[in-house]
């Protein structure tokens, strides 16, 4: 092949390479320009909880408010059982039986109502212990049935709460060994009266920080261009949180205990969105 052949065919292989990275190059301008139309037209996909996901730009300061208060409880949930064990499934059963039978006696001979009183949890457990025993010189450990355990326990709502103390003495009383308290616990029946206090310190909270935030940024507030309210809920002030069961020996000379509600805590927050100017 001649030396200008030879040229000639090296330039039109660096054309031909020349030309595939032009096209490479304008499909991915079209990929790009596609991908900005997609986004101009709405198209794009958005996560969920931005500004975005409600048809808002984004453009504005963003902020959370809270509003706390603390009042007196009105309610109380105790946590009462019982607890019987015996040799056989049915004997312990009829036991837990009369046991709690006597302690829900006890409830509504202090006006605590039926609807009030929710067994929240019932089981039957075998009990197993274990024996060693030595064959042909190898020593070995085997499970031997030895009864059954049975609880039966309830959660009741006492509205009287300068009677829990009391109401706890009466149960123990008639329960007599197997009695378990597992929880008391102090809260708010109806939190609903007290929300609009609520989230008018939530709102205004979240409305300083947005000042604040605008004052540091050297921009001002203007209106109000979204806003969400997260749940609320009383806190639960409660004693054996960890679910610690409490025997009260029937022989065992028990007063009243003493018991204190405090108080306990309302919350609720809201997230909003102020344009900014």
């Amino acid at each position: 092949m001649s030396r200008t052949r030879k040229t000639a065919a090296i330039l039109i292989a660096v054309a031909a390479v020349i030309a595939t990275f032009a096209v490479v190059a304008m499909d991915r301008s079209q990929v790009a320009v596609a991908v900005a139309g997609l986004s101009d037209s709405g198209l794009n996909p958005v996560l969920p909880d931005t500004p975005a996901a409600y048809g808002i730009d984004g453009t504005g300061i963003w902020v959370s408010g809270s509003g706390t208060i603390s009042v007196e409880p009105d309610l109380a949930l105790l946590d009462v059982g019982v607890e019987t064990r015996a040799a056989n499934v049915s004997d312990a059963n009829s036991q837990a039986s009369m046991a709690m039978d006597a302690v829900i006696k006890a409830l509504k001979a202090r006006g605590v109502n039926d609807k009030d009183i929710q067994t929240g949890r019932f089981s039957i457990y075998p009990r197993y212990d274990y024996v060693e025993e030595e064959v042909d010189g190898v020593r070995s450990s085997r499970e031997v049935l030895v009864g059954y355990r049975v609880r039966n326990n309830a959660t009741v709502k006492l509205r009287d709460l300068d009677a829990v103390g009391e109401v706890i003495d009466d149960v123990v009383t008639a329960g007599g060994d197997n009695v378990r308290i597992s929880n008391i616990s102090f809260t708010l029946e109806d939190p609903k009266p007290k929300m609009s206090e609520l989230r008018e310190m939530a709102v205004a909270d979240a409305q300083a920080k947005a000042e604040h935030l605008a004052e540091l940024s050297d921009v001002s507030v203007g209106r109000l261009i979204y806003i969400s309210e997260g749940a609320a809920s009383p806190s639960v002030r409660g004693f054996a949180e960890r679910g610690y069961d409490f025997a009260f020996p029937a022989s065992a000379a028990l007063a009243a205990p003493p018991v204190s509600g405090g108080e306990v805590t309302l919350s609720l927050s809201v997230q909003a969105g102020f344009a900014i100017y």
